[in-house]
């Protein structure tokens, strides 16, 4: 037994009213003529009936009324459950998979069956809430006895192209039960239950006493499956005209090994081509189709593989951009060609984007070359003077990007260091076997591919010679030798970029040009100063599209609100705001296919297209334990309904539940009524003792 108000309690102490009203009684006095009692006796009266209770029943009912009454406003309850589970009902959470390997044969239909079954099993006090999840998870009306709406939110819903998420729609039944006073709490999970969503329910934990009943509806003792996984794409030139070649990479996921497989190659929904395709028994095989021209715009492709049971992943949908070029300016001092041999060559290999390296000595240089370029390389040279400095610093202040290489023969003018981070000094010699990179900002784009295991040690390279440098206070460094001094720093003009390398690009000062750091770290340094973003040759659904960020979307008036975005059904998608500042472009990728998105105020009313594809990852359809799953979340087997009824309701829920209090007040007033009766009786008898 508890109370919720025990202070109430303390009133307990007015039990004695009644009893002192029993033991006074009120003593009515006659007055009588008597002579002088000078002569009498005077003797102490003492009243024993006064001081003993004459009417038992009558003090019973009054302090039973006040006690009865006392204990109510105590809000009495009993701590067993026992009283609240037979006066309540469950609180059901109805979590339903839509993740796209729903999709497979008729696991879609046999989930919503099962679910319809949970809401007409309801009881009358029962409540429940219809939880669709995939990636993220959303409910309906929540706690809801409706069943018309439960079963509406049922029939509503349809398998999407996100990927399998446990934790998402775990951790929102787990706030749905916390908020609910119902004494029972149970979670049906009905899902396909793959094993690649149990990793995002690691740390999520149900209310003690939650019964989890997984409903698994991938029944199949072997799930073939064969998918289009990726693509990619080699580029060459023919005839003056850029061509494109596809592989497609098919991945078979089933025991069997699948023979004559009919893939096809589609341009704006038009098969170019189509091929057999063999692939093994959980194996990998790849299909490369004919070159194709390339257009002057992104051109939508797909790789459409024969339907299987899971159509979702037979289909890759990209774009085939035409390539970049980057322009390249490579400035070196005159009579020493081979100063930029090596810079030259590794500029010479690149696809995507190619470069177009342009070698000029100073004394060849003009300001056309300048304005041509997208990139200048001052390689082991100063800054040119008069015009050409001039136009090279323009070049730098309106989004250009300068890499200055200070080797032997970098000379600067006087005092001019607009454009160099700080002043340089003498060349310096490492003694021995060299020093080393001792610092590398791997955060830096420059410097982030290599940041990755097996991709590339930026500290295997030896450095003999490098000029120190005393850098101005707004230039980073990006990276140090062993002993502390510059080895690569950047400084922002206007709207350029500088980097500034202390030391060669060839074989002189140090060996970095013959390690295989040296292709990808040139290719690298030259995107990040020309600002390159390559094209986006496909999204994944679910993501967040941000059109400021994509590439090829960098002229729509975000803000001017004209842009119209469909979607691969042809619908129109909003376009949503986010960000600090609220700006818009933001569209959320829900469905695969290809969105495209229109200026329609545009004097050039151009298509930007987005490729869109499910994830791949959800073509694996292995199983999980479902008990390994219950265990996670609720530290207890699947199943047990019988942990209900041990679930510890808070106070609160307890009394309000047991109403004890009611009771209470009508024994209360049952007492009052029968001592009204009585305390009338007793005063007749009183009154008329012959009565």
């Amino acid at each position: 037994m508890g109370f919720l108000t025990p202070l109430f309690l303390a009133a307990l102490a007015v039990l004695g009213a009644p009893v002192l009203l029993h033991m006074i009684q009120r003593q009515r006095t006659e007055v009588v003529e008597f002579p002088s009692l000078m002569f009498v006796r005077k003797i102490p009266f003492h009243s024993l009936r006064r001081q003993r209770i004459r009417h038992w029943v009558l003090l019973l009912l009054r302090c039973a009324a006040v006690a009865l009454l006392i204990a109510a406003f105590a809000r009495p309850f009993l701590r067993s459950t026992a009283l609240a589970v037979a006066g309540g009902g469950r609180e059901v959470v109805i979590l339903l998979d839509r993740s796209w390997s729903m999709a497979y044969g008729d696991r879609w239909d046999r989930a919503r069956a099962a679910a319809r079954g949970v809401v007409r099993d309801l009881g009358p006090d029962d409540r429940a809430t219809v939880v669709l999840f995939d990636s993220g998870a959303q409910s309906g009306t929540r706690s809801t006895n409706d069943r018309a709406s439960l079963l509406a939110a049922i029939d509503g819903a349809g398998v999407g192209a996100g990927t399998t998420r446990f934790g998402p729609a775990l951790q929102l039944a787990q706030g749905i039960l916390e908020d609910s006073d119902q004494p029972q709490l149970e979670v049906v999970f009905i899902s396909d239950l793959q094993q690649t969503g149990i990793d995002s329910a690691a740390n999520t934990l149900l209310p003690p006493g939650t019964v989890l009943t997984p409903v698994a509806v991938a029944t199949e003792a072997e799930t073939p499956n064969v998918s289009v996984v990726g693509v990619s794409v080699q580029r060459d030139t023919f005839a003056g005209a850029e061509r494109a070649t596809v592989t497609a990479r098919l991945a078979n996921r089933g025991s069997r090994p699948v023979e004559q497989m009919r893939v096809a190659l589609e341009l704006n929904d038009y098969e170019l081509e189509a091929l057999a395709a063999a692939a093994g028994a959980e194996s990998v095989a790849s299909v490369t189709f004919a070159p194709f021209t390339v257009e002057d715009t992104a051109m939508p492709v797909s790789v459409r593989a024969q339907a299987d049971a899971l159509p979702h992943d037979d289909v890759f949908h990209f774009l085939v951009s035409p390539g970049d070029v980057v322009s390249v300016l490579v400035v070196g001092s005159p009579g020493a060609p081979e100063a930029s041999l090596y810079l030259e060559r590794a500029l010479a290999i690149g696809e995507s984007p190619s470069f177009a390296p342009v070698v000029r000595s100073v004394d060849e240089l003009t300001v056309e070359d300048v304005a041509a370029a997208s990139v200048v390389v001052l390689n082991d040279v100063g800054l040119p003077s008069g015009p050409l400095g001039t136009a090279i610093t323009r070049f730098v202040r309106d989004g250009g990007g300068l890499w200055i290489v200070l080797g032997e023969r970098a000379r600067w003018p006087g005092g001019n260091f607009e454009v160099l981070p700080g002043a340089m000094d003498e060349p310096a010699d490492r003694d021995g076997r060299g020093g080393v990179l001792g610092f590398v900002d791997y955060s830096h784009p420059v410097f982030e591919l290599f940041g990755t295991p097996r991709s590339g040690d930026l500290t295997t390279p030896r450095f003999f010679r490098y000029r120190p440098i005393d850098l101005q206070a707004d230039a980073a460094v990006l990276a140090r030798y062993d002993n502390g001094a510059v080895a690569l720093a950047e400084r922002r003009i206007g709207g350029g970029r500088v980097l500034v390398w202390t030391s060669t690009l060839d074989s002189f000062w140090n060996d970095v040009a013959l390690k295989p750091i040296y292709l990808p770290l040139v290719h690298k340094t030259v995107e990040y100063l020309a600002a390159y973003r390559p094209p986006t040759p496909y999204l994944t659904a679910g993501q967040v599209l941000d059109l400021a960020q994509y590439p090829g979307a960098d002229g729509l008036d975000l803000a001017g609100g004209n842009l119209v975005v469909r979607n691969p059904s042809d619908d129109r998608v909003p376009i949503g705001s986010g960000g600090r500042d609220g700006r818009s472009g933001f569209v959320d990728l829900v469905e695969p296919g290809f969105y495209e998105i229109r200026d329609v105020d545009a004097a050039d009313v151009s298509v930007i297209r987005v490729a869109v594809n499910v994830d791949p990852a959800e073509s694996n359809l292995a199983r999980a334990d479902s008990q390994e799953l219950v265990a996670a979340v609720t530290g207890r087997a699947g199943g047990d309904r019988s942990v209900a009824t041990q679930r510890e309701l808070p106070p609160e829920d307890l009394e309000r539940r047991q109403t004890l209090w009611w009771y209470l007040m009508i024994g209360a007033l049952g007492f009052l009524a029968a001592e009204t009766v009585v305390s009338n009786r007793l005063s007749r008898r009183a009154l008329d003792p012959d009565a």
